[in-house]
């Protein structure tokens, strides 16, 4: 009777760590490489791009002056310390404007499209952090 309890339990035993095995491989399979989808970007307009560049550049910019109290000459000095890359227009694929303006003590950037009218406006940059689009 003991011998049969013994059995028993070995043979749900054995019925349990196959299923297991069977179970385990069949996730191993799924998750293999050609199955692999990556997941998909969210895609933004032309205009949300330049928009999130324009407002990524400026901040580096303001960034750039915390550090060395002054505005950087051009955009190029920026990298790679505070911003990995500066980017080009989505639209024209001409690297963005940059112009600095020091009257009276005071210093102004502005960071701008290279063709506002490819965005349907007369202007499109952000001065000293704030973005215009008219």
């Amino acid at each position: 009777m003991r011998i049969n309890k013994l059995l028993l339990l070995l043979y749900i035993f054995s019925v349990i760590t196959v299923a297991v095995i069977c179970y385990a491989s069949f996730l191993y399979w799924q998750g293999s490489a050609r199955n692999y989808e990556p997941p998909k970007l969210p895609s933004v307009s032309p205009q949300e791009r330049a928009q999130s560049d324009l407002q990524n550049l400026s901040r580096a910019t303001e960034a750039y002056f915390i550090k060395n109290m002054e505005y950087p000459g051009k955009l190029e000095l920026l990298t790679p310390e505070f911003i990995d890359r500066v980017g080009y227009d989505p639209l024209s694929g001409k690297a963005y404007q940059y112009s600095l303006n020091e009257t009276g003590g005071t210093s102004r950037y502005r960071i701008s499209v290279p063709d506002p009218k490819l965005y349907n406006a007369k202007d499109f940059y952000i001065e000293d952090g704030k973005l215009f689009q008219k």
